[in-house]
């Protein structure tokens, strides 16, 4: 027991370190007080042998060396884990790139590991500095970047926050840099839908615990099964912004409560078509918001019945009006109970 306890003395953990050689120099002080006391017959000597003594009773009480030694393995194994994680991560980034074709030219092993990196290297005070040093607004929101080409960014980390003028984001990839958009760029927000994606490979550096991931992970895309020539696929909607910003689905009920001013645009059938007015189109594009987690039931519900009272007090015809309600019941966007109750409300209002 002894030599094992000279052996941590001086080859041990720092924690054991200090917390074995406090004991000891609490017990020489208690001793050499102690004789002090007795050759002097001095009380002051013998109330400090006495308070070493106790402290150092108190101290080795506090907690034992098989203790300290198994806090000190579980320490040295969750660092061999994480460890483990980065090594199957950069293993996982390995694979990608062996499989990757040329469409992302600018996509390298390299930076990808680079990303690892520095994002498994931050913690909450290394966040709180950039905060700082960028001086983010205190209404700020987390989201995640699923594509940035021109700044040859993919499936990164960023907080977005505003100015009177400017969109800033802060966007943490090999290192953290931060953009700023002035809004009279951002024209819109455009929805992709079903763009091709692979959950096993996507956002390696998320895939396993750590600080950035407790806070990011909300913010991964949601994945759906789609086929495409015959072959079932994964697929993920993505929102994007001037200049070429894609954001994750689940970035974007944060970034719509700071881009109020701009306009929710959706590039398809629906919205091209001239057979349905701008009622319908306008509750069909709060619906794909509501389908991302956008809004809630009861918002969407909120906006339908505002829409909804809009075309009962616009200037249409009795034909226009059925038309455009009956075409909301015929694509799911409203239910019977809507056409019923909006068809009282028009035949009270036009007989009134």
């Amino acid at each position: 027991m002894m030599d094992r306890i000279i052996n941590t003395m001086f080859h041990g953990s720092m924690k054991a370190k200090i917390f074995l050689w406090s004991i000891f120099m609490m017990g020489l002080a208690a001793v050499l007080f102690g004789v002090m006391a007795a050759v002097l017959g001095s009380f002051s000597f013998g109330t400090g042998a006495f308070v070493c003594g106790l402290a150092a009773f108190v101290t080795s009480q506090s907690a034992s060396l098989t203790e300290m030694e198994q806090k000190s393995r579980k320490k040295q194994r969750e660092k061999e884990k994480r460890e483990g994680q980065m090594q199957e991560a950069f293993h996982s980034v390995s694979e990608t790139e062996e499989e990757e074709t040329g469409e992302d030219v600018w996509y390298s092993k390299e930076k990808e590991k680079a990303k690892i990196q520095y994002l498994s290297s931050m913690n909450a005070k290394k966040l709180k500095n950039l905060a700082k040093e960028h001086k983010i607004k205190q209404k700020h929101v987390f989201a995640m970047v699923d594509m940035y080409p021109e700044e040859k960014i993919r499936q990164a980390p960023a907080i977005v926050w505003r100015t009177d003028t400017h969109l800033h984001l802060l966007i943490m990839d090999q290192s953290a840099r931060e953009f700023q958009i002035p809004f009279n760029d951002i024209r819109g927000i455009y929805y992709d839908k079903n763009v091709t994606a692979d959950p096993d490979r996507d956002y390696a550096a998320f895939q396993y615990s750590g600080f950035m991931s407790k806070i990011y992970k909300p913010y991964l895309p949601e994945y759906k099964e789609n086929t495409k020539d015959g072959q079932m696929i994964y697929v993920k909607n993505l929102f994007t912004i001037h200049p070429g910003i894609s954001f994750t689905n689940t970035s974007m009920k944060g970034i719509f409560s700071i881009l109020t001013r701009s306009p929710f645009l959706v590039d398809d059938a629906i919205n091209t078509s001239g057979k349905f007015d701008e009622y319908f189109k306008e509750i069909y594009r709060y619906g794909i918001l509501c389908k991302n987690n956008i809004y809630s039931l009861e918002e969407y519900r909120q906006k339908l019945e505002s829409i909804l009272e809009e075309l009962l007090a616009a200037p249409v015809t009795r034909e226009e009006f059925f038309r455009s309600l009956n075409a909301m019941k015929h694509y799911h966007l409203i239910t019977q109970e809507y056409v019923v109750k909006y068809t009282q409300k028009y035949v009270m209002k036009n007989n009134g």
